[in-house]
């Protein structure tokens, strides 16, 4: 099996606990240097994982034995590094959410263009269970036409003051400045599954409602979406970290049923049926066997940029709108 080298910037709570570890384990990827600006994060990398790891970008990004580098920095920083990655010759990952708006998304794309590397949003919650359950619910047809969706996710959780390391801001999430808030943090999830569902139709326009309450002043700790598109769907996002009775889970309305949470309705009255969907395992690591198979193999890429491109542009809208208070057109 041909081995793709790779590579860390930012090795925080995402780049450690998520990108090393699963760069280290699945078959093919070699996890072979780290970058952060912090002794403390590079030693506890090295230790754990035996690779050689720099306080300097462009010294990484200079190795000749680099292939892949994973952008996992703070959202406000990922253009910046990823642009660099793939300037200087290599391909790139990056956390989501791929930047912070629609100008941004088409620099990246550019540059992508312009050098012939890989670039690909890292959206691995298209391969959850529940996800993967709903998907193929409306793959299969048993929904018909689609009228209407909802997703929620509402609980109680300090994660935007608390999840990054101590080693920099554990609160960036809490901050403008760092491109923090729920919509830019867990929007991106959503809208991505969301469009995956829908098959990527085109957007009518955007309504967002974007609030702080309790975790922040600066940004949004309690936010909701509402997209129509140009096939008539009308879909909602909501989610928030500060409620203390939650509810969470997806709803789809179809013309022949409804799906929720793993439950297809079909028929009425002395007709109607209900059926568990199929089931479906969470698999992670789905998203970077697909890039080993796309670099060494020519498979497809599962999550392009032109997809990437369509939920950034709803984010864009939507920042537009909670700003403006009014609906807006997506570009």
């Amino acid at each position: 099996m041909t081995t793709v080298t790779a590579g860390v910037l930012g090795l925080g709570s995402m780049g450690v606990g998520w990108h090393c570890a699963q760069l280290d384990r699945v078959e093919g990827l070699d996890l072979i240097a780290g970058c952060d600006p912090s002794e403390e994060r590079r030693a506890e990398v090295e230790a754990k994982y035996g690779i050689e790891t720099h306080a300097d970008y462009d010294e990484m990004l200079a190795r000749d034995d680099l292939d892949l580098v994973v952008v996992a920095t703070p959202s406000s920083m990922h253009r910046d590094g990823i642009i660099r990655a793939l300037e200087a010759g290599k391909h790139c990952v990056s956390e989501k959410p791929l930047c912070m708006d629609l100008a941004e998304g088409d620099e990246i794309i550019a540059a992508a263009e312009r050098t012939g590397r890989m670039m690909s949003a890292y959206q691995n919650r298209r391969w959850d269970g529940d996800h993967l359950s709903a998907l193929d619910t409306v793959r299969s047809g048993v929904l018909g036409e689609l009228f209407f969706t909802k997703q929620i996710s509402m609980s109680y959780s300090a994660i935007m003051r608390t999840y990054g390391v101590t080693a920099f801001r554990p609160q960036w999430r809490a901050e403008r400045a760092w491109g923090g808030g729920l919509l830019y943090d867990f929007g991106p999830h959503r809208i991505d599954q969301l469009l995956q569902l829908l098959d990527y139709p085109a957007v009518r326009d955007v309504y967002a409602d974007l609030q702080g309450h309790v975790w922040s002043d600066e940004v949004d700790d309690q936010c909701l979406v509402v997209i129509r598109f140009e096939n008539g769907i009308t879909s909602q996002v909501e989610t928030t970290t500060i409620a203390r009775l939650g509810i969470g889970g997806t709803l789809l309305v179809g013309r022949d049923g409804a799906y929720r949470d793993g439950t297809i309705a079909t028929g009425e009255g002395d007709d109607r049926v209900e059926r568990t969907a199929p089931e479906f395992e969470r698999d992670w690591d789905a998203y970077y066997r697909n890039i080993h198979a796309h670099l060494t193999a020519g498979e497809e890429l599962a999550v392009p940029l032109w997809q990437t491109r369509a939920m950034i542009a709803i984010v864009d809208a939507a920042l537009r709108s909670a700003e403006s208070r009014q609906v807006v057109s997506c570009g």
